[in-house]
């Protein structure tokens, strides 16, 4: 099955002015996070050459692992123009794509340099699959990951779409660690008991403090500070750990990375 074979794409048939895009970054889910943070039109919308040529509507999709690629909308071109050598376009996202977005996924085939194509051509590409609504990523490990506090919130909020992270994460205590990536500052926490991480880290996601002194009032003074967040695992304990050995891990990070006196840490 490819694109064209999809209902959702069925006005662009006999299309043959429409482009399909293939952004990639070096940067680990830079363009996702642009996407999802509403600063993604900004970056594709200028261009070093004439990326759009003559076409008057944009498929988008971002580059995932080898030669695989997730959908993320549909643009329609209203203007562009050249300026200094550089293009400038300015576009409308189309809507009744939503239950595509961040799902499809397809295989762009060997041509990945080649990331501007015609859909009438090499860009009516072959579906490789398609991901639970609000699927947030493949779940990596334990120690292979950060989550920004948009992906968590859902994630928490979806976890039939996300069955592996809530399995895994439901079955192990743990140490966690929470950066400000505005301030820098950290905070170290822990989680145990029934549900372990999953849990714990459910109470950030719907509060976005998860009741940590230090953390409620930084969200008091700046409101929107918690999508700065980003949470990850620094170790990973047997459900069966006593609570004291949990904590006495979690005091000694603490220590390690000075999170009483610089960081979020009130205790």
């Amino acid at each position: 099955m490819r694109l064209l074979d999809l209902a959702y794409f069925a006005d662009f048939q006999n299309c043959k002015n429409t482009k399909v895009l293939r952004h990639k970054d070096r940067r680990k889910d830079y363009l996702l996070k642009m996407k999802k943070n509403g600063n993604f039109e900004e970056y594709q919308n200028r261009q070093s050459w004439d990326v759009f040529g003559s076409a008057k509507t944009i498929i988008s999709f971002i580059s995932l692992k080898d030669k695989f690629s997730m959908f993320i909308g549909v643009w329609d071109v209203l203007t562009k123009e050249e300026c200094d050598g550089r293009w400038y376009y300015k576009t409308i996202e189309r809507s009744g794509f939503d239950d595509l977005k961040y799902s499809l996924i397809v295989e762009w085939g060997g041509g990945t340099r080649s990331w501007a194509q015609w859909l009438h051509s090499k860009g009516n590409k072959t579906i490789s699959e398609l991901l639970p609504q609000n699927y947030v990523m493949e779940f990596p490990g334990f120690y292979d990951f950060t989550l920004n506090f948009y992906d968590l919130q859902m994630m928490i909020s979806n976890p039939d779409s996300n069955r592996e992270w809530h399995r895994m994460l439901s079955s192990v205590s743990g140490v966690y660690l929470i950066l400000n990536k505005r301030t820098g500052q950290q905070y170290v926490g822990s989680a145990y008991g029934k549900g372990g991480i999953w849990q714990r880290w459910t109470s950030y996601a719907k509060s976005n403090h998860g009741g940590n002194k230090l953390l409620m009032e930084l969200i008091e003074s700046e409101p929107e500070d918690y999508q700065n967040f980003q949470i990850s695992i620094m170790r990973v304990m047997e459900p069966s750990c006593q609570k004291d050995e949990v904590i006495g891990y979690e005091s000694l990070l603490k220590i390690k990375l000075g999170t009483r006196t610089f960081g979020l840490n009130a205790n």
